[in-house]
């Protein structure tokens, strides 16, 4: 693995850990917080964004087509078996999320962040264990 995908997935999983270590005290107050909202939407945000970062960087140090958007480096990965096929449509998701996250900050993203915490979290889990193989 080469040195700048080992650092994105190292502090990918630096994040991860700190959400869910956190992750009882966030859905305690995330909805009557704006401080923990900003913090969980951050966090979501940088896990979303270091984690199809690593999917790009995996796909370009195996001198493979570079991708032409985030939800095509999952699916490439899944193609080239560097994570199983299943989870990579599974996992697509997290290019809607990050791009969710980026660009639709009028929306109420309450529900969505609440919805990760508890439900895709250990997706990113299964990721990274995939991407350090």
């Amino acid at each position: 693995m080469n040195a700048i995908l080992h650092q994105k997935i190292q502090k990918l999983k630096e994040e991860v850990k700190y959400l869910d270590d956190n992750k009882a005290r966030f859905l305690d107050t995330i909805k009557a917080s704006n401080d923990t909202k900003k913090i969980v939407e951050r966090c979501v945000y940088l896990c979303a964004e270091m984690a199809l970062d690593a999917a790009d960087l995996a796909i370009v140090s195996r001198n493979l087509p570079k991708p032409e958007t985030y939800r095509d480096a999952i699916y490439k990965l899944g193609e080239h078996r560097i994570i199983p096929p299943e989870f990579a449509h599974d996992f697509a998701y997290i290019a809607g999320l990050r791009n969710y996250l980026a660009h639709d900050y009028m929306r109420d993203t309450v529900p969505t962040l609440i919805d990760f915490l508890e439900h895709k979290l250990d997706g990113i889990k299964k990721y990274l264990t995939f991407m350090e193989k």
